[in-house]
């Protein structure tokens, strides 16, 4: 995308992710292994459903932000981020709820990694 363009999704929302609202720092455009500040154009309506290549079908989102996303729509990450900071919240609790997150975060980790080396 050409510059004009960046600049003009970039400002839609004030150079913040539209779905956190953390600040982005336009000349901090793409992934980097420490993302402050980090951004990537988000396709609101994803293109595979329909949505367009074009700025009006765009907003600015940090790179863990749209990364997370994946195939979800806003609505969807929304409530996947407020289910994140609910369980974070029992896990420090280490309430009845917070310890059985706690299992089945090591089961998911452990299916991750099976998954992995059955790849190789």
């Amino acid at each position: 995308m050409h510059e004009r363009i960046l600049r003009d999704i970039y400002g839609k929302t004030k150079g913040h992710c539209h779905f956190c609202g953390d600040p982005i720092k336009f000349e901090n455009r793409g992934w980097s292994e420490k993302p402050d500040g980090h951004w990537e154009v988000d396709h609101v309506i994803q293109r595979d459903k329909g949505g367009t290549k074009g700025s009006d079908n765009c907003l600015p989102a940090c790179t863990r932000c749209n990364r997370l996303r994946w195939h979800r729509t806003g609505a969807a990450l929304r409530d996947l981020l407020l289910y994140g900071v609910i369980a974070v919240k029992a896990i420090k609790a280490r309430s009845q709820v917070g310890k059985e997150l706690e299992r089945l975060k090591r089961v998911r980790l452990d299916a991750n990694a099976r998954r992995r080396r059955r790849q190789r």
